[in-house]
């Protein structure tokens, strides 16, 4: 398995989603993670694109169309 090189923001970040995951029992909106870490919900979302590609986490489609995806941590 190869080694992923994250910067600070993409580890709070990572950290933050996997901590508030379990809480919820579901998928984490951004904004939530926003407000762990004290970001702009667009940077969340800005480095949460870059944490998917990286396949560290996965979109869920909100449950409205002007919501921000939800996201869950991958098994990886």
């Amino acid at each position: 398995m190869s080694s992923v090189e994250l910067t600070s923001n993409q580890k709070t970040i990572l950290t933050a989603l996997i901590n508030l995951y379990p809480e919820t029992e579901d998928a984490v909106k951004g904004e939530d993670i926003a407000a762990e870490v004290d970001r702009n919900p667009g940077t969340i979302r800005n480095q949460m694109q870059s944490l998917k590609v990286l396949q560290l986490v996965e979109g869920v489609p909100g449950r409205r169309a002007d919501t921000n995806p939800l996201r869950m941590p991958t098994r990886r």
